[in-house]
């Protein structure tokens, strides 16, 4: 083999460890983005298996992908990569319940974006704050794409988004806690 075919070689190999080592690593989230403000707790203070510091279950379901009622919210589909999650810069992951959650994707203030999901695959997230949603989403329209992954306009979501099994007082929680995202 000649000698600049060995180099790209050794190159190419360098930059996809680089890559897969970065797609593995976690980010931890900026002070004071998703802090809840009663006494100084938010979604990412204190314990990672802290689940009581949250201003409402609407914010308890977004950073955790649990309900203060108890009840199961599960879901299919969803962004992975090799088996790994992917993680928008400030991302929880659910707080370290090693489930995927609202913010895993969209971000702790909702705003969504383009991020990265490991071996050169992107995904964009759509911005789920209720003031960018309410020009196309009702209520049902939301419901149908959480549960559903629909748009508005029938065509299905890609199978980035999961299809959350989650139940109307739940939803109706989420849907109130996005209508406070500025």
């Amino acid at each position: 083999m000649n000698q600049k075919i060995k180099m790209v070689i050794k190159d190419l190999f360098a930059v996809i460890t680089v890559l897969l080592l970065a797609s593995c690593t976690s980010r931890a989230q900026p002070a004071g983005i998703g802090m809840g403000t009663g006494m100084g707790m938010g979604p990412n203070a204190g314990s990672a298996s802290r689940t009581d510091s949250f201003n409402s279950n609407g914010e308890r379901i977004y950073f955790t992908a649990t309900s203060e009622r108890g009840t199961e919210i599960t879901y299919v589909g969803g962004p992975s990569s090799n088996g790994g999650m992917t993680l928008a810069p400030g991302a929880s992951a659910g707080v370290g319940n090693g489930r995927l959650a609202c913010d895993s994707c969209h971000g702790p203030g909702g705003q969504g974006g383009t991020h990265n999901m490991g071996m050169m695959q992107t995904m964009t997230a759509k911005d789920i704050r209720w003031s960018a949603l309410q020009g196309e989403f009702d209520a049902e329209k939301f419901r149908l794409a959480v549960v559903k992954g629909q748009d508005p306009d029938g065509t299905q979501l890609s199978m980035d988004m999961p299809r959350w099994n989650i139940g109307d007082d739940d939803l109706a929680d989420l849907i109130v806690y996005l209508k406070t995202l500025p």
